[in-house]
């Protein structure tokens, strides 16, 4: 059976993420003991004159709730340049350590591609983990083009698209005493004025050619999902040890409301060791991996650039790549430069594998890479500006300006 194989090849990286690392949890505030300093000490300190912060050694009182909201601004290949406001909170509703930090962020911009996009994601744990409620709300009236299915295909290939989606996903997660939580979740995608702008009578794209030939201006994924998760990240904006490891069954029945009857698994794992030997920063780790079965919508399929964070492919444009099956690997080295915590840098390089469409095999991975500086924005939730310059295979290059780190 064709869906059987194809999850079979990555049972194994199902059992690494499982089996992952056992780390405790830390309070990973060990430079609170340090006076850190963040971009609104810079403003406040060229509007009104307060004195420079200095390296004294000091215990800074960290509020209850850290919270973020100004102007946003954003580049990258695939928006242009973009503004809006956006703000995020981070806290913690129980005892630490036995409590995860919970973030909520959301964000209202326009982009210099006439985009106009409205997001809300939350990560919620109660005390002690018992519960968990993770929502990814999206409303995007957007564009981008498409290049075909599997590796990276030339340029020439681009094919411009317009679309609105509105997207629900909402998950339920409950805690257990061995760490690990089990969630059910439900998936809604709506995807609706889809403008395939190359189509016409003869005329042959990428999303008409998957389409059997049709003009398909809307389509509808519903579908529940099984989770399981485990999480030890000292921080989720900002993690410097700790694990992450997901896998997600997710269902998309007719009887539930989908245009046609598919599947999905996806697996997901991210570490952050620590080589004393290596030097004063520390390494981040990422895999994931998303098969679809059946035959999903295609801006359903997998592609670069739409996972929860949109930060999958630094070096690609969003929807560079996509495909049927898709396995990703990114690792990241990440440094502080200023004692005060103000400055960073950060080097990357990442790996797309995706199946080729005809014959339904892994093709060769593509290759991103890049390096990017670090600006503190929040101090007490560790959230930076990332500004990273990344190059890809066909020539693909961008500037990626954005809060928080990838991953």
């Amino acid at each position: 059976m064709p869906w059987l194989r194809r999850a079979l090849l990555i049972a194994p990286i199902l059992v690494g993420l499982l089996s992952g690392p056992t780390m405790a949890q830390e309070s990973g505030e060990a430079s609170d003991t340090v006076r850190q300093r963040d971009l609104m000490d810079v403003l406040s300190h060229i509007i009104k004159g307060k004195p420079k912060l200095s390296d004294t050694l000091v215990r800074e009182s960290k509020p209850e709730v850290a919270l973020s909201i100004l102007p946003a601004f954003s580049a990258n290949p695939a928006i242009g340049i973009l503004v809006g406001i956006s703000g995020n909170a981070v806290t913690r509703f129980g005892p630490e350590p036995g409590t995860s930090l919970s973030t909520i962020s959301a964000s209202v911009n326009y982009t210099t591609k006439k985009q106009f996009n409205v997001l809300l994601r939350s990560n919620v744990f109660t005390a002690n983990n018992r519960w968990k409620f993770e929502g990814d709300w999206r409303y995007l009236d957007t564009n981008q083009p498409t290049y075909g299915l599997g590796d990276i295909q030339p340029s020439t290939l681009e094919s411009p698209m317009d679309f609105n989606l509105v997207r629900f996903y909402q998950t339920v997660f409950r805690g257990t005493s061995k760490g690990l939580l089990f969630g059910l979740g439900y998936h809604l995608d709506k995807y609706f004025n889809i403008e395939d702008h190359h189509a016409a009578p003869g005329v042959s794209t990428p999303f008409s050619d998957y389409n059997g030939g049709q003009t398909v201006t809307e389509t509808l994924a519903s579908g529940l999902s099984l989770n399981l998760l485990s999480e030890t990240r000292d921080n989720p904006i900002n993690a410097t040890h700790g694990h992450l490891a997901r896998v997600s069954l997710r269902l998309f029945p007719t009887w539930l409301g989908s245009d046609d009857d598919w599947q999905a698994i996806e697996a997901e794992g991210r570490i952050y060791p620590k080589f004393a030997d290596i030097g004063p920063g520390h390494f981040a780790f990422w895999g994931l991996a998303s098969l679809t079965f059946g035959k999903p919508p295609y801006l359903n399929l997998p592609a670069i650039g739409w996972d929860y964070n949109n930060r999958t492919g630094r070096g690609y444009a969003q929807g560079r790549i996509r495909a049927s099956d898709i396995a990703y690997f990114e690792s990241e080295y990440r440094v502080t430069l200023s004692r005060d915590g103000f400055w960073g840098a950060a080097t990357f390089i990442n790996l797309t594998s995706a199946t080729d469409p005809e014959l339904n095999r892994w093709e060769a991975p593509d290759i991103g890479w890049g390096a990017g500086l670090r600006i503190k924005l929040n101090k007490h939730s560790r959230s930076n500006i990332t500004i990273d310059y990344g190059f890809g295979a066909e020539g693909s290059a961008g500037i990626f300006l954005g809060t928080g780190e990838a991953f």
